[in-house]
């Protein structure tokens, strides 16, 4: 069916789920998820529009949490016995006091949001705090000594509710969530600081000062494996947390730093990429040590600071890191970055600086803070960024503008004459509140609109699909056509997410067998394009058929012999389409 304008006809359609946001928080804990990847399916703010601040009275260190009803918890005083501010602060959506809970030494570690809404956190007075949110007040349910002060280390929960977390005193310890009492706890070669990221299988990874990473099940049978990042004390202590790949890769920095009474000690390998069996993968250089704990994009990049105040984007190759790009800020980064749903890449750095980037290294912008931070920036479900200082400052950045976008086109890429096909989206909603919006499919060919169709979607949460009208392709072939499906809402001021274009090409197309540069003829012009292309070390491009001259389903230098035989005895192709 081939038209000329636009016919825009409202779909009603069935709405399918392609994929669920976890939890009805949008950030539960340090990094997000149990694998710490720092990743969250929500986009950040556009521009960095103030929202609001909330001061504490002490540094703040700890990594905000957000509530299921969108309290924020974070803790403020942190690295030293005797701050002026040992709380834990919950923070209303619009940046009023809900309530604080002190302690009696201030918060390093990042709260951990249980599924009843308990919080889970460390504090530098030495104990593990359980504290409910009682509405006008923050309640403790317990707390337990983890033997040592200074406890830095943010906990993780498994999906059986058992708290994971590490301590100074040297052992990581397993804890009931209900109670407070201690499971077990597993003694390694020096103090702990890191955060624990949880495998796949409920394996437990945690690094340590002792230069070592360990993936624990229990105390009784000990490591499953342990990897070694160097040899006590060649400056490769592991005080970042790991973070897991999407194919079981666990990645983490090793630094020079927080060793009492020591030197740091220069190295030149500071980055590491450790199999899910604790064997090497690889090992990556940064100019000095790495804090921070890393980000896994939704592509598979890596992304860390380091103490040589870069930020850092390297990308898994199998067997090395490769370096992608990296940006020189104006201070050491040890804080850890996040990446929303678009694969923009949000960190900040002692410079007082807050810096967003997209994920082919650009700045998308920049906000200057009142302070340093070590904080990472946490991304709530309307799209705005948390952020704190060793200034006190909790910033609350973005406006709180819907998101939704294309994800994907489903027509496929050759299309056959004279056939109807159905188009449809997957569509998504970057908001942890049901959206409604409609999404606009436009095909042209030549530069002129054959088709158009809008279809509206109602109260979408996470993924969904728009089906439109059927189109009939023209009789001819060898046409292109450019498909483009966009959202239309007018609040949604992230424009990136709108359009998704395929383009489409019919498939019948008639091909000379050995016709490489595509002029309807095997001839001596084929060899030389033959040979060009061989010596780069690519295939031929589709159809396969197009460049395989002797029909073995290859196109590679066995073509340009036989093309080279047959134009001297005078012949032609012996195919127009290779079998």
């Amino acid at each position: 069916m081939t038209r000329n304008g636009f016919l825009f006809t409202v779909t009603l359609i069935f709405l399918t789920s392609v994929s669920a946001f976890a939890a009805q928080s949008p950030w539960p804990k340090f990094r997000h998820d149990a694998k710490n990847t720092g990743h969250t399916p929500y986009t950040g703010p556009v521009s960095p529009a103030l929202a609001w601040t909330f001061p504490a009275a002490d540094g703040i260190v700890s990594s905000p949490a957000i509530g299921y009803d969108g309290t924020i918890y974070f803790g403020a005083g942190w690295l030293f016995s005797g701050t002026t501010d040992s709380s834990l602060y919950a923070v209303n959506p619009n940046g009023t006091l809900k309530w604080r809970f002190k302690a009696e030494e201030g918060f390093f570690s990042s709260p951990l949001l249980g599924p009843d809404g308990t919080l889970y956190l460390t504090s530098i007075d030495g104990h593990l705090y359980a504290v409910e949110d009682s509405v006008t007040y923050g309640k403790m349910r317990w707390r337990t000594h983890l033997e040592y002060s200074f406890n830095l280390s943010s906990p993780a929960m498994n999906a059986q509710g058992t708290i994971f977390v590490g301590s100074p005193s040297f052992y990581a310890y397993a804890v009931n969530s209900q109670t407070g009492a201690i499971n077990w706890r597993y003694k390694t070669g020096w103090c702990i600081i890191s955060s624990p990221a949880i495998l796949e299988d409920g394996t437990v990874c945690i690094g340590s000062k002792d230069h070592k990473l360990r993936a624990l099940v229990d105390s009784l049978q000990g490591p499953k494996w342990t990897f070694a990042a160097g040899t006590f004390y060649d400056g490769h202590l592991i005080d970042a947390s790991p973070a897991v790949g999407p194919n079981g890769t666990i990645y983490v920095g090793s630094d020079p730093y927080g060793a009492s009474g020591k030197l740091p000690v220069p190295v030149d390998t500071s980055f590491w990429a450790v199999n899910p069996d604790g064997s090497l993968k690889w090992a990556f250089p940064t100019g000095d040590g790495v804090e921070s704990s890393p980000a896994v994009g939704p592509d598979g990049t890596i992304y860390f600071g380091s103490y040589d105040s870069c930020f850092y984007a390297v990308a898994d190759s199998g067997t090395y890191g490769f370096l992608k790009w990296k940006y020189k800020t104006g201070g050491p980064i040890d804080g850890s970055p996040t990446v929303d749903g678009d694969g923009d890449i949000y960190v900040g750095s002692r410079d007082s600086t807050l810096y967003a980037f997209y994920p082919d290294g650009g700045i998308k912008w920049t906000y200057p803070l009142d302070g340093g931070t070590e904080c990472s920036p946490t991304i709530d479900g309307n799209g705005n960024l948390l952020i704190g200082t060793f200034n006190g400052t909790l910033y609350k950045l973005g406006t709180g503008a819907p998101d939704v976008g294309v994800v994907s086109v489903n027509l496929p890429e050759l299309v056959e004459p004279d056939v109807t096909y159905l188009p449809q989206a997957v569509v998504r909603n970057y908001r942890i509140t049901g959206q409604s919006f409609a999404v606009a499919c436009i095909i042209d060919s030549a530069g002129v609109v054959i088709y158009g169709d809008t279809a509206v979607i109602s109260n979408l949460s996470g993924d969904g699909i728009a089906l439109f009208m059927p189109w009939k392709t023209a009789p001819g072939t060898g046409i292109n056509y450019v498909v483009t499906m966009t959202t239309l809402l007018s609040s949604d001021d992230n424009t990136r997410n709108n359009q998704q274009a395929a383009e489409v090409v019919s498939a019948n197309t008639q091909y000379v067998c050995g016709d490489a540069n595509g002029d309807g003829q095997a001839n001596v012009g084929d060899v030389v394009y033959l040979v060009s292309y061989v010596f780069k070390g690519g295939f031929a491009p589709e159809p396969l058929e197009a460049g395989d001259a002797n029909c073995d389903h290859q196109a590679n230098v066995g073509d340009a012999v036989y093309l080279i035989s047959y134009i001297f005895r005078g012949g032609s192709a012996p195919c127009s389409i290779c079998p």
